[in-house]
């Protein structure tokens, strides 16, 4: 965990957000707008009107042809981000060994653990002890990461990589930095320092662990499979499922609301050692990047 002080975190927070948006009117547009996100829309009208706000803000915008509903449907912007999409969008691969995609967004990095279990992300090092507190394991030296950004017009929904079961659910509380590639630095370290939410799971080709880094503006991640897990407080919140939830490959477990990273990490697999994704590639949940 990060020793830097809080107040330093918060003025590196601001100066991000403020940097993002354009200055500060910018940064306290984005704020209100945050703030107002989850409030019902009454008219299909108004609902067009700022969700083509919304897109000529993120270009290309919202691919409304892969919606679930169309879009003056969803009846707030918070509905419209955590959309669903057709399934014959998002065919999910069958292939018994493969490791599944497990989100829509770009590939910011993929490799392996090695040199003392340190991990290294877009240049900066993270020890997996830092990145997955309270995980029980000693060992991570050859395992595979493979790291994924969601940026504001993907599908916000998160995935199972393989058939298998919901074993433990780890809440981390953290910052609000952003997870944006180019605002990442060594000094603020985002992936050990925001909020985040980690998943482990038992597969078809061992244990698998997921983390959900919360980006900037909101944080909140929720799980339509536990619904009543919404962890609080400034302390680490350890749930270890008595009956353990099994999930098929693609199968939708967790949801984002504003601000993503995902981070998968897996074992090594007896010399299948084929990866099939590369950075800044554009990927989408269901499809095999890892056989």
């Amino acid at each position: 965990m990060s020793i830097l002080p809080k107040d330093e975190i918060r003025r590196e927070e601001y100066r991000q957000a403020k940097n993002a948006n354009g200055g500060l009117w910018g940064y306290l547009l984005v704020k209100i707008g945050i703030k107002f996100s989850r409030l019902w829309l009454p008219t299909k009208r108004l609902r067009l009107f700022l969700y083509q706000i919304f897109n000529n803000k993120y270009p290309p915008g919202i691919n409304e042809e892969e919606a679930e509903f169309p879009v003056y449907e969803y009846s707030s912007l918070n509905a419209l981000f955590t959309r669903g999409l057709k399934s014959e969008y998002r065919p999910i691969s069958r292939g018994k060994h493969e490791v599944l995609c497990p989100c829509d967004g770009t590939i910011q990095d993929v490799g392996r653990i090695e040199q003392r279990q340190i991990i290294t992300l877009k240049g900066i090092k993270y020890l997996p002890a830092s990145l997955l507190p309270s995980v029980e394991m000693k060992n991570f030296e050859g395992w595979n990461y493979i790291t994924t950004y969601l940026s504001p017009i993907d599908c916000h929904r998160v995935f199972s990589p393989q058939d298998g079961q919901l074993e433990k659910i780890i809440h981390v509380p953290g910052a609000r930095l952003h997870v944006t590639p180019s605002f990442q630095n060594p000094e603020f370290p985002v992936y050990t320092l925001n909020e985040r939410m980690i998943f482990m799971f038992s597969t078809t080709i061992g244990s698998c662990i997921l983390v959900m880094v919360a980006g900037s503006g909101v944080g909140n991640i929720t799980l339509p499979a536990i619904p009543d897990f919404k962890p609080v407080g400034h302390s680490i919140t350890n749930k270890n499922l008595c009956s353990p939830i099994p999930v098929n490959r693609g199968e939708w477990f967790a949801t984002f609301e504003l601000g993503s990273t995902v981070i998968l990490l897996f074992p090594p697999q007896d010399g299948r050692q084929s990866v099939l994704i590369s950075p800044n590639e554009k990927v989408k949940y269901g499809q095999p990047i890892y056989s």
